[in-house]
């Protein structure tokens, strides 16, 4: 696994922690070298998930109770939305006597930017009943939501 001492794309690192770039990350993804571990949260893999068989959901939250089903003899890229909570798990591993570990530069941001693989779970309003389009598995393709802002500010109870 190809990885750098210093991240190139982002700008938060912790000493000792490695990091991979996307491409790279991909690729060793693909060739079965290996294992992604996402640090999302549950509500976040549940609305954009990456379709890969090699990436594991494990959130930043319950990390140490997941160390047990971490398998410390493989390669480990760790990977969240921007690469802080990712850099953060990098070093718990380390901490933690994971040989092979490595922090995705960039994050999920990057990743969805090169046009990786990348799974919208949001419908677009209507019934979500499957009526957008579909992709060659089959699978629908929306649009993200756009989220409105509200003035906490000026909020009032009723």
């Amino acid at each position: 696994m190809k990885t750098t001492d210093q991240p190139i794309i982002q700008n938060f690192q912790i000493e000792g922690v490695k990091h991979i770039s996307v491409s790279d990350a991909f690729e060793a993804i693909n060739s079965g070298e290996a294992v992604m571990l996402d640090v999302r949260e549950l509500n976040e893999v549940q609305l954009e998930s990456v379709p890969l068989d090699r990436v594991l959901n494990h959130p930043t939250s319950v990390i140490m109770d997941r160390l047990p089903y971490i398998a410390k003899d493989q390669n480990i890229i760790v990977a969240c939305p921007g690469g802080v909570r990712s850099v953060k798990v990098a070093n718990i591993l380390n901490l933690q006597g994971y040989p092979n570990v490595a922090s995705l530069d960039g994050g999920f941001m990057l990743w969805k930017a090169k046009g990786l693989p990348f799974e919208n779970n949001i419908s677009d309003g209507g019934c979500g009943c499957n009526s957008g389009k579909q992709n060659q598995k089959g699978n629908t393709i929306q649009k993200p939501v756009s989220v409105k802002q509200i003035d906490l500010k000026n909020l009032r109870r009723i």
